[in-house]
């Protein structure tokens, strides 16, 4: 579907934040050959996640522009000149630089997770509707719309028929979105904590004020209400 793919892409333009230094998007053993399949449920994102590359530079190097949207059967390649470049530089460097040890990703679990948006929800996830992987909780115009764990932001921008959204890149495997916000208060790449005002609530393309809300696990959404904490 357009926004899973469109998830892909954002759910990791955090971790493209730099495609030279390590990020708590990128893992260290990163794969330096061969290619991978796309499979039914996997994102842009998330193979990019589980073969320690960024989004955005695993896109440039197989050619894809936003939104970012990958088919099954689609070969994405780990290996080339350009990697292979960057294998040799590596193995030319002293053996006191490969000693060097290398700080290890962020690590989230699917604890910790914090209610986006007070109010109340007016429609619930479903696995069976593809085009409700999330929960959307009504909202009054303007309301703060809060980071619901510490991340990056991978994605910010206004895409057709989810109005202003907002995708966090949580480590590796984790990410969370937020839609139909009419105001949007944080920048793709911005390191945010647990909590901080990151959008206003709006009702663009939708019939009412409300937060689309989502959360993906390895590029695969999960029922939010089983890990938030119960509406008090």
């Amino acid at each position: 579907m357009f926004f899973r793919f469109v998830l892909i892409a954002v759910m990791l333009a955090m971790s493209a934040c730099s495609s030279h230094s390590p990020s708590p998007g990128t893992s260290a053993n990163k794969v330096v050959a061969g290619t991978y399949k796309v499979k039914r449920g996997d994102t842009l994102y998330s193979i990019a996640s589980r073969h320690g590359w960024s989004f955005k530079e695993l896109a440039r190097y197989n050619g894809i522009s936003a939104p970012y949207a990958v088919n099954v059967g689609q070969t994405i390649r780990f290996g080339g000149s350009k990697t292979t470049t960057r294998t040799t530089t590596t193995r030319s460097t002293s053996s006191a630089s490969k000693a060097r040890p290398v700080a290890p990703a962020t690590k989230v679990t699917l604890r910790g997770w914090a209610w986006p948006l007070q109010g109340t929800v007016i429609r619930r996830y479903s696995s069976a509707d593809k085009l409700n992987k999330g929960i959307r909780i009504a909202a009054t115009p303007g309301q703060p719309v809060y980071a619901s764990l510490g991340g990056k932001v991978a994605f910010a921008t206004n895409i057709r028929g989810y109005g202003n959204l907002i995708i966090l890149q949580h480590g590796t495997s984790h990410a969370s979105v937020y839609g139909h916000n009419s105001k949007l208060l944080v920048k793709e790449g911005q390191t945010v904590s647990k909590g901080q005002k990151i959008a206003e609530a709006g009702d663009l393309d939708t019939d009412r004020v409300q937060l689309y809300f989502e959360i993906r696990q390895s590029g695969k959404p999960i029922d939010p209400l089983s890990v938030l904490p119960a509406a008090g």
